[in-house]
């Protein structure tokens, strides 16, 4: 993991680039930080551009990395050019009317639910911690699959690997914790469809 994480992970994800552009790393205390950008008088600070770096990557360390590191000057200067663009692009859109465009309004809508899934997805996962069994557990698992592609000869050992797996566990584990979290927003805002739109099996 390095500071190309933190960059792909802004390229990759246009939801996170709507809320970069709503401004939603900005701190909720008052901020005297450096200005590090003013983008048609609205200002990006130093410690707003950190929590925005924070979000980015799962990695507390990998963060505090592309921070400080020397050699990381050019991505965090790319990553704050991208902000302050996109929040540029916002700012323009709203000069424009765009803002209120139908449209416009259904898909920024949809970008807005994108967000709150994935900080749902990210907090969840931030708590998954398997034991020792569940880790070993997998490792058989995924030793058998490999046998079963005569794939296993040369296969580390357990202890080996250990620190790698808890990643992977949580991986595996994505779709069960997305099904787990539909089902909890269905309970608490339960969804009723006409019948002639409703999915099947549903």
């Amino acid at each position: 993991m390095s500071k190309m994480t933190i960059q792909a992970g802004l390229v990759a994800a246009p939801a996170l680039l709507l809320a970069l552009a709503l401004g939603c790393g900005k701190t909720a205390t008052p901020d005297s930080s450096r200005i590090i950008a003013n983008i048609g008088g609205a200002k990006l600070t130093e410690a707003e551009f950190q929590d925005i770096v924070k979000s980015l990557s799962p990695d507390a360390k990998e963060a505090q990395t592309f921070l400080t590191d020397a050699t990381a000057r050019e991505e965090r200067a790319q990553l704050a050019q991208r902000i302050a663009m996109s929040r540029a692009i916002t700012a323009y859109a709203a000069q424009t009317g765009l803002d209120q465009d139908p449209s416009v309004k259904r898909q920024l809508e949809q970008q807005q639910a994108n967000v709150f899934f994935q900080a749902l997805m990210k907090k969840r996962m931030a708590n998954m911690n398997p034991t020792d069994e569940q880790l070993q557990a997998f490792y058989k698992e995924r030793i058998e699959a490999l046998k079963a592609q005569g794939r296993a000869q040369g296969v580390p050992p357990f202890e080996t690997v250990k620190a790698q797996l808890p990643e992977l566990w949580r991986q595996q584990h994505m779709q069960s914790l997305s099904d787990q979290i539909q089902n909890e927003v269905k309970q608490k805002v339960p969804v009723t469809l006409a019948d002639d739109y409703r999915p099947a099996g549903m």
